[in-house]
């Protein structure tokens, strides 16, 4: 039984290793909604780095901006996080 309760744990934890991935996209593939929020709210700033998140059984898009600023939207571009 233990050995069946430790495989399990590993399996779970395997899958989860396996799920948390940044892919670097291009920004034009963020979600329309984040390019409206970035163009509207930082019009001189230029993104340098724009990635997918995959986090287990979810994504979310990762956005670094040339003024230092790097935000966090869900899958459907509206913000989750900001930090400076």
């Amino acid at each position: 039984m233990k050995a069946l309760k430790t495989i399990a744990i590993m399996a779970v934890l395997a899958a989860f290793a396996v799920s948390c991935d940044d892919k670097p996209i291009a920004p034009e593939q963020l979600p329309v909604a984040a390019q409206t929020y970035l163009q509207e709210n930082y019009p001189g700033s230029r993104i340098l780095i724009a990635k997918k998140d995959y986090e287990f059984l979810r994504y979310t898009y990762d956005v670094k901006l040339d003024n230092g600023l790097e935000f966090s939207f869900n899958k459907n571009g509206l913000l989750v996080d900001v930090d400076d």
